[in-house]
């Protein structure tokens, strides 16, 4: 069975159905985590990795930035290309792309990308072509998941996608290790912040059909405010500085 082209289709079929240019709460903040990061992107070049509906890519936009919008999904890249037409706006520059070839686009002064890192591989040689994708000095800003917890590591491997536990994703993707920020290290200098608590949550979601979700939630809102175990959150940010 040939995975990449399986989860390629999995992607077409995902945003097949929903809108071009959606933009979520988790998307939309983690946009504004990396403009803080970024500083002032006013006629900068940026790259959105795996730009999907390409929400994230206008939100860039919109502070000023000329984007190249990327993704393997044609279906994502022609429905946002009209979206972009029907608006007029000329800043965006959707592209079908492979995220493994980042340098044969060009450089960019910043590089965004929501929940990628973790289905790139082999890893080593996407921090590679990142490395010649980036300008010298130049910023690079990832909201990932995160597989540091042995507990939802072993949840995701034996129990999602199982009996009545349903799976979120292509059956390829696999969160972002602590292996994998280590080897980014060896190339960039890599911060992680925690931007929200994310544990508890995960077991309304994929236990409880989205039941007790705001008792889960206040759970793990009280775990970030206390600082307790915050570096096993499902969620984190890769800061990288070129």
């Amino acid at each position: 069975m040939n995975t990449e082209a399986s989860s390629e289709q999995f992607w077409d079929r995902v945003y097949s159905a929903v809108e071009p240019a959606q933009l979520d709460s988790d998307n939309s903040r983690a946009v504004g985590h990396a403009l803080d990061f970024f500083g002032d992107v006013r006629g900068k070049r940026i790259l959105d990795v795996g730009c999907g509906t390409g929400g994230t890519s206008l939100m860039l936009a919109q502070a000023g930035a000329e984007v190249v919008a990327l993704d393997s999904s044609r279906v994502a890249v022609e429905g946002f290309s009209r979206y972009l037409g029907s608006m007029s706006i000329s800043n965006v520059k959707p592209i079908v792309g492979d995220a493994m070839k980042l340098s044969a686009i060009g450089q960019f002064d910043f590089i965004f990308g929501s929940l990628i890192l973790h289905h790139l591989e082999p890893f080593d040689q996407f921090c590679l072509t990142l490395r010649a994708a980036l300008q010298p000095g130049g910023k690079a800003f990832f909201f990932e998941n995160n597989a540091a917890s042995d507990l939802l590591v072993w949840f995701r491997k034996h129990v999602v996608g199982k009996l009545w536990v349903p799976r979120y994703g292509d059956d390829q993707e696999f969160p972002l290790t602590p292996g994998e920020i280590r080897q980014l290290r060896k190339t960039f200098r890599v911060d992680v912040e925690i931007p929200e608590m994310k544990f508890f949550q995960l077991a309304s979601a994929y236990l409880f059909k989205r039941r007790l979700a705001s008792q889960m939630k206040a759970i793990d809102d009280l775990l970030f405010k206390l600082r307790i175990g915050t570096q096993y959150s499902y969620r984190q940010n890769v800061l990288i500085y070129g």
